[in-house]
Parts: C-alpha cells; sequence; structure tokens
C-alpha cells in the first residue's frame, strides 16, 4: 500500500466520522442501536463478552504497551506507537466531554463513568490493535502469520465493540463513532510516520 494511501483512507474516515456527529450532536439515537443492542440480548454471552471488553481497557494496554517495548526492534516504532495511544486518549477525553451524550437507558451489566461517545474502549482497541497489525503487515514474518495475526487482531478489535453495546455501555453508534475518528487518527499517524522515514531515506541516498 503507498504511503499516500493511508492519507486518503484518513480522509475518508474522518468525512463519515463528521457525518456521524451531525446526528449525534443532536442529541438523536440512529436507527440501528436499539436493534442492534436488542439482537445481541438474544444470546447468553455475558461472561465471555466480559472478559473480552478488558483488552480493550486502559490497564491491559498498558501493560501490552510495556511488551511491546522488548519486542520492537527498532524503537522508533515503541516511540511512534506510544505517541499514537497518548493522542487517543488525549482526543477521546476532548470529544466525550464536547458531545456530552449519555450512556444508553439500558440495562448495564457492568459499571461505567463518564459519557458515552464515542466510545474509548473502541478507539484504544482500534488504535493499538490496528497498529499491531500494520508492523506485523510490514515486518519480516511469513505470509500464513501476517494473516493469522491481522485477523485475530482485527476479530480482537470488532469483538471489543460488540463488547461494549452487548454489556449496554455504549450505543452501537458510540463503537462506529469510536472506530471512525481512531481509524482517522491511525492512518494519517501512518501516513506522517512513513514519510518521515521515506525522507530520511532519500536525504541519506
Amino acid at each position: 500500500m503507498k504511503t499516500i494511501h493511508f492519507l486518503y483512507v484518513s480522509v475518508i474516515s474522518f468525512l463519515c466520522f463528521f457525518f456521524l456527529t451531525i446526528f449525534i450532536i443532536n442529541g438523536n439515537q440512529l436507527f440501528f442501536d436499539l436493534p442492534c443492542y436488542n439482537f445481541l440480548c438474544k444470546f447468553s454471552l455475558t461472561p465471555f463478552l466480559k472478559f473480552i471488553t478488558d483488552f480493550g481497557n486502559v490497564h491491559y494496554l498498558l501493560f501490552f504497551l510495556f511488551l511491546t517495548f522488548f519486542l520492537f526492534k527498532k524503537k522508533s516504532k515503541w516511540k511512534f506507537l506510544v505517541c499514537m495511544m497518548v493522542l487517543e486518549v488525549t482526543s477521546n477525553i476532548l470529544l466525550k466531554n464536547f458531545f456530552a451524550r449519555p450512556r444508553p437507558n439500558v440495562l448495564w451489566l457492568i459499571e461505567e463513568t463518564g459519557f458515552s461517545f464515542p466510545s474509548g474502549h473502541m478507539m484504544a482497541s482500534t488504535m493499538f490493535y490496528g497498529l499491531c497489525i500494520y508492523f506485523l503487515l510490514e515486518s519480516d514474518q511469513n505470509k500464513l502469520i501476517k494473516i493469522i495475526g491481522s485477523l485475530f487482531f482485527t476479530l480482537l478489535i470488532l469483538l471489543i465493540g460488540t463488547s461494549r453495546i452487548y454489556l449496554g455501555v455504549h450505543y452501537t453508534s458510540d463503537i462506529l463513532g469510536g472506530f471512525l475518528i481512531s481509524f482517522c487518527f491511525l492512518n494519517f499517524g501512518v501516513f506522517f510516520y512513513r514519510s518521515m522515514h521515506n525522507n530520511e531515506k532519500n536525504s541519506i541516498s
């Protein structure tokens, strides 16, 4: 994938997020919010999804972030990952306080505080595990490991988002918003990261 393509994806993700916020800022529920929650509630998945949702928790992600310090041979990758996670946390706090959307008025299966939009768990998991996918695909691992690893992290992101809806602490649109804005930042970050490295290679040559 060419470097410029990451910028295109970032812009498209931001535009989708922007149009989503037009409905959110007016205090509206989207047409798919409650139907998605009602559909998921038909399944008995509470223990499993309580376990899964923790993988988007800040304490878990800090632990995984610590582990990546030893996994990355190039510390520039780790520094980039840390910077992107700081951007994610900061932007989530600002966005939540700007939109100030109350959490769903349904049965909560876990305790949560703060506002609802966009989902912090979804933003954090999209950013962290999304970058894990990027670094894996850019690594020297064989094709099978890249495919299995990418599918695993993608499934984990989807399950974390699903868990937040099922547990009653987020609307589906909170999850969608969290994914879109984090995916926007992720792709712009990768675009910037690759551009910087390309410039360094050109200056050396």
